[in-house]
C-alpha cells in the first residue's frame, strides 16, 4: 500500500478573499488525502500572552482585550470555514500572535506540516520590493512544500 501523500495540511488565513480561496483548495486536498486540516491565524504584532520584561509593547497589556480578539477569530474560523468542511472532516484550530511569516514557519515545523496552503495577493513592482508578502518568505523557507492560491482574474478586476 502507497504512502499517504499528506497526513498534516496547514490552512494560512487572515480573513481576505485571497484566503477563502485557499481555503476551498485546502479543505479539499484535506478530504481527498484523508488529512488533518489545521487552519491556522497569525494575530500580527498581537500577542497572546502578557508581554515579558523585554517586549516592548506601545500600550498598556490588557488580558480582556486579547481574549476578545481572540474569540473573535475563533468566531469567525467556524463562521467562515469550519461551515463548509464535510461532517466529521479532522481539523485542528491555531491562534497565534507574532510575525506572520515567522509563526506559520514554527507551526509548520513543530506540528510536521506535509503542506501549507495559503492565499497570494500577487503584488509586482515596487509595491513587492517594499512590503514584500507572508506567501514569499514562507514560501522561501518553509520545510514542506507550499501552495499559494490567487484569485481568479475576473474576481481580482
Amino acid at each position: 500500500m502507497a504512502e499517504q501523500l499528506y497526513k498534516n495540511i496547514a490552512f494560512c488565513t487572515d480573513f481576505s478573499e485571497n484566503a477563502d480561496e485557499a481555503f476551498v483548495t485546502a479543505r479539499d486536498l484535506a478530504e481527498r488525502y484523508d488529512a488533518t486540516l489545521h487552519i491556522l491565524h497569525v494575530m500580527i504584532n498581537f500577542s497572546l500572552s502578557p508581554p515579558t520584561h523585554a517586549t516592548y509593547m506601545p500600550i498598556e497589556y490588557d488580558p480582556s482585550f486579547v481574549e476578545k480578539v481572540r474569540e473573535a477569530a475563533m468566531e469567525t474560523i467556524q463562521d467562515r470555514y469550519i461551515g463548509q468542511m464535510v461532517e466529521n472532516q479532522r481539523h485542528k484550530i491555531h491562534l497565534l500572535g507574532g510575525y506572520a511569516a515567522t509563526e506559520i514557519l514554527k507551526m509548520a515545523q513543530d506540528q510536521d506540516m506535509d503542506l501549507i496552503v495559503m492565499g497570494s495577493r500577487g503584488l509586482t513592482g515596487l509595491a513587492h520590493v517594499l512590503f514584500g508578502s507572508t506567501a514569499d518568505r514562507v514560501v522561501r523557507k518553509a520545510p514542506c512544500s507550499v501552495l499559494t492560491v490567487r484569485l481568479k482574474k475576473s474576481e481580482e478586476e
